[in-house]
This record gives C-alpha cells, structure tokens and sequence, in this order.
C-alpha cells in the first residue's frame, strides 16, 4: 500500500500552502540518493509537478544508490523506474520526466530547480540564469559521509510568513479603556485563553464597540496572563461592547541571495561555534576541490588511495586561501570516501532541499541563509574502520559499489 501524502505543508507551512503548491513546477536534476529523496518528498507534500531529469550515461537501476528502486527494477532504466516509484506515492501529483537540456527557455517553465550530482560548471551557468530569471535555485549534493546544500532564492525574496502554522488569534471578552488597554480572552475549549507571546502584533476584527480597533495598524502585545493582553493606549476610543477577534499578525520579510558565483569565493556559511565554522568552510573548500579533482581526471578519487586524497588536498589549498585555517584531515578524510553512495546521507540532504523548495514555493518560514553543511567523518574513527586500505574498499558487487568502502570495509 502507497503511504499517503504527508501532512507536513498543513500543520507547518499553513492551511493556504496546499493552493500554491498544487500550482507548482518543479525540476529535480539528478536522481540518486538526494535527488531520489528531493522528488519523493516534493510528491508526498503535494507539488503539482515534479519533472524528472537525470543525464548519466550508465542508465540502470541499482538499488543501493536511491530507496525508491526495488529488486524488480535493476537493470531497468532508472529514470523511467524512478518516475513509476514516485507516481504510486500520490496520485495527485503529475510526475514526468525530461531529457531537455537545461537551458534558459527550458528552465523558465519552473519556480524551483534542484541540482544535483551536477559538475560545479553546469552549478554556475544553472545558476546564473537562475538568479537572472528568479527562479529559486538549489545545489544539493552528498559525497560519501558529507553533504552540501545551497539555496539562491534572489535578490528580492520575500517571505510571506516567517513562522510555522497558522497566525494566532482568540476570541475577545472585553477590551478596557485606558493606558494601556487590555484585552480579555475568552476561555476555548482547550482550557486556555490565548497563545500569544510578548512583542507579538495583533489586529482586531468584528468588535461591537471600540471599532477603532477593527483593521488596526498592528498593536505590539504584552502578555499578563493567560486570558490577559496589553495593547497600549485605548482611551481615545469608544466602550467596547461585545463580539469580534485578536489577530495575530505576521509581517513580511525581504531576504537578499547571492548567485553561487558570487558566494561561492566567501560564503556565509550559519554555525553555532568558531571550531564548527572552520569545519564547515574546509568542507567547503573540498567540495570544490573535488570538482576540480573530478574536471582533472574525469572521476572521483578512488576509495582510501592515499596518492588521490593528497591531490585533493592540494587542489584544496589552492583554492581555499581566503577561507582561514584548512583542516586538512577533514579534507583527506573527505576526499577518501566521497565516491560512497549512503542512502541515510544522501536521504538527510535531499530532505533539507525539498524543505527548502517548500519554503520557495509557499513564501513560508525563513529560508536557508545561503549555504549548509553536514559530516559525519567520525564514523571513520569507528573500529573497524581506521585502518582499511585501498585494497579492503574495492567493491564487492554492483549493488555494494563504494559503500562498504566507505566504513565497514
């Protein structure tokens, strides 16, 4: 049985986001495990359309690369298999696939486009018109245990609501005349009166009496208690009598994005500490490097070749010298397993892109602030794992390609 549609753009993005989804268009470039990941969940939300586009030459399916193929789908093509997968998961949604190129009269059919497994040129010129042309632009890409994600929105994106769910709002009882007027909730049938939080802004509707009130510029709230809000000066304004609402209201925001080629020298990278900002920008930095590694000899480094982890390396701190510090293990770390193929990686990036598509495609919550990225190159400590060599990393079958290399051995 095909699970149903996810709930998700309900209860977190609002009752209005179903519209404006069903209304979308939206290319997933690449479908592997994050690109796998990207479709399945823009399905399960509701998008309207979801176009398939995945140019590797190779063509068939393999189930360890992507969770959406089964044993009954290797050796078929796997873009047509994929687009069969991702069709049983909502039947409301149309799902296609393409073989255009991507260009400009090609990609001005969508408003959001997703990129993945995608070389670092076909990033930038993507891009580019991306940006030119407003069209939300994503980067997603997972490397053996690492994953990157970029979102250009625009220079002019606007955020309709920047909070989840719907505005608050209850039921008013009485409102006083005074400095500062307050509000009295009525009791709802959850046994609360109100969920405002101080600083919030409110509106008011229906009122009979102190009509003044109704369509108000928003009124800064501080909250007494849990029936009981400040609203500032209501001396001025007729007795309230009876009836009408306090409205939550919710003031949009305007967010400026770089193009990748203008953030892909400085990024803003968000972090919680100076240590994990170091990481995320050698992280960075060897994602570039391996583009550079792969334009150089037409491949990914091999798994544990020391000789191969050293160019990317060096590649590395050609190219990072703006960035401070390099953590060089990390990027030898990195470089040894980013020819691995883990679904829980790649899963984990595709999940963070479509919930960035959403927020394209709805106005709803604060988008990614450009760039983000996730390791978990510890598991590389796990015993077991230290000690592998390039000769305990050769693939095994083609269903295991790369993976066991990657930890286990």
């Amino acid at each position: 049985v095909s699970p149903p549609p996810l709930p998700f753009p309900r209860y977190v993005l609002g009752g209005g986001s179903g519209e404006q989804l069903r209304a979308a268009a939206v290319l997933v470039s690449g479908l592997r495990g994050a690109g796998a990941q990207v479709a399945a969940a823009l399905v399960l939300a509701g998008t309207g359309r979801v176009v398939l586009r995945d140019p590797r030459g190779d063509g068939t399916a393999g189930c360890a690369r992507q969770f959406l193929l089964q044993e009954s789908d290797v050796g078929q093509d796997h873009v047509q298999a994929s687009q069969r997968r991702l069709a049983e998961l909502n039947p409301d949604v149309e799902v296609a696939v393409s073989t255009e190129e991507l260009s400009e009269d090609f990609l001005e059919a969508f408003q959001v486009v997703v990129l993945t497994e995608s070389p670092l040129e076909e990033q930038l010129r993507v891009g580019d018109i991306c940006h030119a042309k407003g069209i939300c632009f994503i980067v997603a890409d997972a490397k053996g245990l690492a994953g990157q994600l970029f979102c250009d929105f625009g220079e002019r994106f606007v955020v309709d609501d920047p909070a989840e769910g719907d505005p608050l709002y209850a039921t008013v009882q009485h409102i006083s005349q005074g400095n500062p007027g307050i509000v009295t909730c009525a009791w709802a049938e959850e046994g609360r009166g109100h969920r405002f939080s101080d600083g919030d802004l409110v509106t008011f509707s229906g009122l009979e009496g102190m009509t003044e009130l109704n369509g108000c510029k928003p009124r800064t709230v501080r909250v007494l208690d849990t029936f009981s809000l400040e609203i500032g000066d209501t001396r001025a304004f007729s007795p309230y009598r009876c009836g009408g609402q306090v409205l939550q209201v919710r003031l949009n925001q305007e967010h400026l994005h770089k193009s990748l080629r203008q953030a892909l020298a400085m990024p803003e990278i968000p972090v919680r500490s100076p240590a994990e900002l170091q990481r995320s920008r050698s992280l960075h930095t060897a994602f570039r490097a391996l583009h550079a590694f792969r334009e150089e000899r037409g491949r990914l480094p091999q798994p544990r070749d020391p000789a191969d982890a050293e160019r990317v390396l060096e590649l590395a701190r050609s190219l990072g010298a703006l960035l401070g510090p390099l953590d060089e293990d990390v990027v030898r770390a990195f470089a040894s397993v980013s020819a691995g193929d883990l679904c829980p990686v790649a899963s984990f990036i595709g999940a963070l892109a479509a919930q960035e598509a959403l927020k394209a495609i709805t106005r709803k919550l604060l988008p990614l602030k450009q760039w983000f990225y996730f390791d978990a190159l510890e598991c590389l400590a796990m015993e077991g794992a230290a000690g592998l060599t390039q000769e305990d990393c050769e693939p095994v079958s083609p269903r295991g390609r790369w993976v066991p290399g990657v930890v286990w051995g």
